[in-house]
């Protein structure tokens, strides 16, 4: 696997999806098998449901997920009680769930199994940083929700992969574009190491940042409302914090400032953003910049060619035009299977 060495290297990676059947879990899977053939012990979960035999929206089939001897995992009680192989139980959570208690097993022998762990991103957190303390695991996987990017952010898991797939988009143009965007947004710059040690910590409200680098509170606690992004903005030196969503209606306002050219914009990292690409690239065309206090490494992306309907597009075409747009390698996961 061409990207191995690196996931091991990061220690913990996620797996996300632009959408629904992309191809998340074959990539998953195909991850699982290269590490496992390494002899690396890994940990798994998802952070929504993964395993299933079955599509529920859909009612088309869907990979399942197979633990080799020796792998680590965190799924619900009720999914643990349904498994047809040997595993030893680690440790019981006392995060409860609709499904029940979340339990950490190990297992003894190879078998199928449905993952349903941590949907909440503070407790996924805590469970990537934790498994590797507690238990001998060289890498923890994550595999992450329909179009949430979440999982993804550096507070989460070091390292990514995205999934692009036909089920997303028929329009290789449209998929190319929506990938570019994610590779952009990841790419985003870091902001000053100074800077990022004073707001790291802040994690609500908005901020201004002077030229000296003070911090200051204007006493506006969301973004989402023009009037409060220009309240913030006329109050700050064109430098603003915004540690929670990025909408369009913050990014709107700032492009529409007759001092776009000075304004800059920090935020968290790239999983906050929740704009359009259209309005996200205006800002940043306009003069507007942009910084991110955390950054994650997107690895690589993985294509699935095909839909749950059957279409399908060229493997070796849709690999080519997502590869010109962005900077990191992209695979179709079955074709290196083959």
């Amino acid at each position: 696997m061409p990207f191995t060495d690196q996931i091991i290297r990061y220690g913990s990676l996620s797996v996300v999806g632009l959408g629904k059947n992309t191809g998340k879990t074959e990539c998953l899977r195909y991850v699982m098998d290269r590490l496992y053939q390494r002899q690396k012990v890994v940990a798994v979960t998802s952070i929504g449901i993964d395993g299933e035999g079955v599509d529920r929206v859909t009612a088309t089939p869907k990979p399942e997920i197979f633990l080799e001897k020796g792998m680590f995992f965190t799924t619900v009680a009720s999914y643990y009680s349904k498994k047809r192989f040997r595993a030893e139980i680690c440790e019981v959570l006392p995060n409860e769930t609709v499904l029940g208690k979340m339990i950490t097993a190990r297992a003894l022998e190879r078998g199928k199994m449905i993952l349903a762990g941590p949907a909440d991103t503070l407790l996924l957190q805590n469970w990537v940083h934790q498994m590797p303390q507690e238990y001998p695991i060289d890498v923890c996987l994550v595999d992450g929700a329909i179009s949430r990017l979440s999982p993804a952010s550096p507070a989460v898991t070091e390292s990514m992969i995205l999934a692009v797939g036909a089920a997303y988009s028929l329009n290789m143009r449209t998929l190319a574009e929506k990938t570019r965007f994610v590779f952009d947004t990841v790419h985003l710059p870091l902001a000053d190491i100074s800077l990022r040690k004073k707001l790291e910590n802040i994690t609500r409200g908005i901020r201004g940042i002077s030229a000296g680098g003070e911090i200051t509170d204007p006493g506006v606690e969301s973004a989402l409302l023009p009037a409060g992004v220009r309240d913030v903005m006329d109050k700050c030196e064109n430098r603003i914090y915004v540690p929670g969503a990025v909408s369009n209606a913050l990014l709107k306002t700032l492009a529409e400032r007759k001092e776009v050219e000075r304004t800059e914009l920090y935020i968290r990292d790239f999983s906050r953003i929740f704009a359009e690409p259209r309005v996200f690239y205006s800002f940043l065309r306009k003069g507007g910049r942009m910084f991110q206090l955390f950054k994650t490494r997107l690895l690589a992306v993985c294509v699935n060619p095909v839909s749950p309907e059957g279409y399908r597009l060229n493997s070796e075409e849709l690999v080519d035009v997502i590869q010109k747009e962005v900077g990191v390698p992209v695979y179709d996961i079955k074709k290196m299977e083959g």
